[in-house]
């Protein structure tokens, strides 16, 4: 009865033990997954404080966003102000002048040069000059590896010198003598000599030789700028590769019709040969032939290159510009007439 009542303690008590290890290992259980839980609501804490300060960062950024947008736009109507009463400006001096003949010595290039004393359309000018700067010279810039400082002086020594150029050449439009006028083309002529030495200067003899090579392209990539402003976001825009190869073509080209005709092609700015040239008796025409033979050999030769709708566009384009030319060159030649 004794042994009975032992062994009916000692499995009880091993009953109660294995009850406290189950419960033991429940409670442990229970512990880990707390702290498992524990772990997951403090990483749920930190995502959404991190939610929390990223949609404050983006708030504070739309709103800065937003009131750069109003400065700049505030910026931009100003600039139109300022454009349109620099227009206005210009056309009532064209308007009183017109009626006027254009004689004596001044002539055009006086009205213009009066024109160019105003502020504010010599602060037009410049700036007109010095966004067309920027994507002029964008690529270049590039390829130079210069730093935004750089860049910067570089654009405004550019628009400042095309600017100044641009001004000293009205006091060509007139009735002055050829005599004159060529003392005026050799002044422009030394004065771009006098910028290539500012130029070789500030980017040193290296840089410098790539500005000169790149500025055989000048005229070219203007063109094409305009080309692909025409065409932007439609099928005849141009690839960058399309671009450097229609260039190379345009400089080929116009090296070798430059000498079949016997005509200098100008690098860059104002060229003294190159006017002397289109002052000459059948200059312009000589000139204008050059330009058109050009256009059809390049042509030709971006069939290789362009699609059939960015050809078409092309040569249309072309066209019109080369119609802009003749137009041109033929006002200023009347213009640079003698009496």
């Amino acid at each position: 009865m004794k042994n009975t009542l032992l062994l009916l303690l000692a499995a009880t008590t091993l009953a109660l033990g294995v009850v406290c290890i189950v419960q033991w290992q429940q409670r442990d259980a229970q512990q880990s997954e707390f702290a498992s839980l524990r772990r997951e609501v403090e990483q749920k804490s930190r995502d959404i404080a991190d939610l929390e300060a990223a949609q404050e960062l983006l708030a504070k950024q739309r709103r800065e966003s937003l009131e750069q947008v109003g400065a700049l736009a505030g910026k931009l109507q100003e600039q139109r102000q300022a454009t349109a009463q620099a227009e206005a400006k210009a056309a009532a001096a064209l308007a009183n002048a017109a009626p006027k003949p254009v004689k004596g010595k001044g002539g055009v290039g006086e009205l213009l040069a009066k024109m160019m004393d105003d502020p504010a359309m010599a602060k037009v000018i410049r700036d007109q000059q010095r966004t067309m700067m920027d994507s002029l010279y964008n690529p270049l810039v590039k390829r130079m590896n210069l730093t935004p400082e750089e860049a910067a002086q570089f654009k405004d020594l550019l628009a400042d010198y095309m600017t100044k150029g641009a001004t000293q050449a009205t006091s060509l439009l007139g009735g002055e003598s050829a005599t004159n006028r060529l003392a005026v083309i050799e002044k422009l002529a030394a004065e771009q000599k006098d910028f290539d030495k500012q130029v070789r200067a500030f980017l040193g003899d290296s840089r410098f030789a790539e500005y000169r090579d790149y500025q055989q392209t000048a005229g070219e990539r203007m063109q094409l700028n305009q080309f692909q402003m025409q065409n932007m976001g439609g099928q005849s825009a141009l690839t960058e590769p399309q671009t450097e190869q229609l260039l190379n073509l345009m400089k080929e080209e116009k090296q070798v019709v430059a000498a079949a005709y016997g005509l200098p092609m100008p690098e860059s700015g104002h060229d003294a040969a190159q006017l002397q040239i289109m002052l000459s008796e059948g200059g312009t025409e000589k000139i204008q032939q050059a330009q058109e033979t050009i256009n059809q050999r390049v042509y030709e030769r971006a069939r290789e290159v362009l699609s059939t709708e960015q050809l078409e566009a092309f040569g249309k384009f072309q066209t019109n510009q080369l119609h802009t030319m003749r137009l041109g060159m033929n006002m200023a030649r009347k213009f640079m007439a003698s009496e």
